[in-house]
């Protein structure tokens, strides 16, 4: 695990809190702003393992799922995760189709929780 794979988790996890912190001050957006920041650190944390480093989201959504979702490395869902949450954050910063549901910011909190725990465990198996 390099440095800046482990700088890339903990502001995931900074990410993570503070979009447990916009959900239970009913900040929807924020919440789905950093579930999705949150997702994307923790993406970019594991091509990190592979020496790239993207940087515009669309970038690292790409670039993670031929890496690691079409080569089974780690569960193809969590590709999907990663654009679902990419897709909330930009309809919650461009307000196009009016306000963030609730509990779709609640699970797009949800799963980076559950991304973050498997990146960790990718990290551990593979150094």
């Amino acid at each position: 695990m390099t440095a800046h794979f482990a700088q890339l988790v903990d502001a995931a996890d900074q990410a993570i809190v503070a979009a447990r912190l916009g959900l239970e001050a009913n900040d929807v957006e924020t919440a789905a702003e950093q579930a999705c920041t949150a997702m994307l650190r923790l993406a970019s944390a594991c091509l990190d393992q592979d020496g790239l480093s993207p940087r515009p989201t669309r970038a690292v959504c790409v670039a993670y799922g031929e890496r690691f979702g079409r080569t089974g490395r780690l569960y193809s869902a969590y590709h999907r995760w990663l654009l679902d949450a990419a897709d909330l954050r930009k309809a919650s910063t461009r307000e196009l189709t009016g306000p963030i549901d609730r509990a779709a910011a609640a699970t797009a909190v949800e799963r980076a929780e559950v991304f973050r725990d498997a990146v960790l465990r990718f990290a551990e198996r593979n150094g």
